[in-house]
């Protein structure tokens, strides 16, 4: 080990670190999980919530999954019920790894504090909300702080940059008739800004993420993604995208995805991105997003959560400073999902 990679243990040991997106193991359920698993084959062994404290993870955003890709197939439940029967899930899965479920940063700062990761509820894909925004109060009465307001397919609120149709690359690609966010996804936004919940949207396309950004009040992030400067993937963002988000003070988590020749080849690939971005609109506006167990493939040179402080030495030895990386790694989404929190508190109702 050289002592840029002692110096980044050292400084990831040190930092609070905090992954904007994981998912927890098995949340497409059996049967039917074990095809997901064959269709995906070379996708990365599932990972349990044990993963972050061997990772230095102190917390981190545990997304259920509402669109039909994944709720379609908890059979004899509605998609409200699919997504309730995954967040219990994620949360017996945080206590049985020692994890606690927290809803707010002072939770997650406590649980740190207590040498306990912190877990922190999501939606990606507001599928279930149909059109009746008053979902979205009953989701953050349930804990939920951070929505994903499409996924792999379109939906009420807006559309998706990239259909799971175009993702599996089988089935033709059926669109909707309207692009880009809804009226309904408007209100939606509007009303997640009022109660405190993160708005994310990492799988936006272009016209959605746009209306998102003329809507909030609040910072949003695009959780897991990249430059599309530097790859031309759809899910990746342009400069000006990029730029977009920074505006409303928010963040983008960079991705250690990689499949079918998309996404970053190595963690060298990776930094790239971050740079790109740090340089673009600064480091303040760049997060963590790893996607843990939601991926079909990753990146060489990493399995998962453990390799993190590997991220963090490449940081370092890419050229920001100690600061910039424990906001990378960390302080940045702290701060973001705090500043979503007192805008809460100063929203009319």
């Amino acid at each position: 080990m050289d002592l840029n990679e002692i110096a980044g243990e050292r400084l990831h040991g040190d930092s609070f670190v905090l992954d904007l997106h994981i998912h927890g193991p098995g949340f497409v359920p059996q049967p039917f999980g074990t095809a997901w698993r064959a269709l995906t084959a070379g996708a990365p062994a599932e990972l349990g919530f044990d993963a972050l404290r061997v990772g230095g993870v102190d917390a981190a955003v545990a997304m259920a999954v509402g669109d039909p890709i994944v709720t379609r197939w908890y059979l004899g439940r509605g998609p409200w019920d699919a997504v309730e029967a995954q967040l219990v899930r994620l949360e017996r899965q945080a206590a049985g790894a020692g994890a606690v479920v927290v809803r707010t940063v002072e939770g997650m700062l406590q649980a740190r504090m207590r040498d306990r990761p912190a877990v922190l509820l999501g939606v990606e894909g507001g599928d279930a909300l149909g059109h009746d925004v008053d979902r979205i109060d009953l989701w953050h009465q349930r804990g939920v702080r951070t929505i994903g307001l499409v996924h792999l397919g379109d939906n009420t609120l807006g559309t998706t940059c990239l259909s799971w149709q175009q993702h599996v690359r089988v089935l033709p690609v059926r669109r909707t008739t309207h692009q880009g966010l809804s009226a309904f996804g408007a209100r939606a936004v509007e009303r997640m800004n009022q109660l405190g919940v993160l708005v994310d949207v990492a799988h936006c396309d272009r016209k959605t993420l746009l209306g998102v950004v003329d809507a909030a009040s609040a910072p949003v992030v695009s959780s897991h993604s990249g430059a599309r400067a530097l790859q031309d993937f759809p899910r990746y963002l342009t400069d000006d995208e990029l730029a977009a988000i920074a505006a409303t003070g928010g963040l983008v988590g960079v991705w250690p995805y990689r499949t079918r020749r998309s996404g970053v080849r190595d963690i060298p690939e990776l930094v790239a991105h971050a740079r790109h971005i740090a340089d673009l609109i600064g480091a303040q506006h760049v997060a963590l997003g790893t996607d843990m167990n939601g991926v079909p493939g990753v990146m060489a040179g990493f399995s998962g959560e453990a390799d993190l402080p590997k991220v963090t030495s490449a940081l370092l030895e890419a050229g920001f400073d100690q600061r910039e990386v424990e906001g990378i790694v960390g302080q940045n989404a702290l701060r973001v999902l705090r500043q979503v929190e007192e805008r809460a508190h100063t929203t009319p109702s």
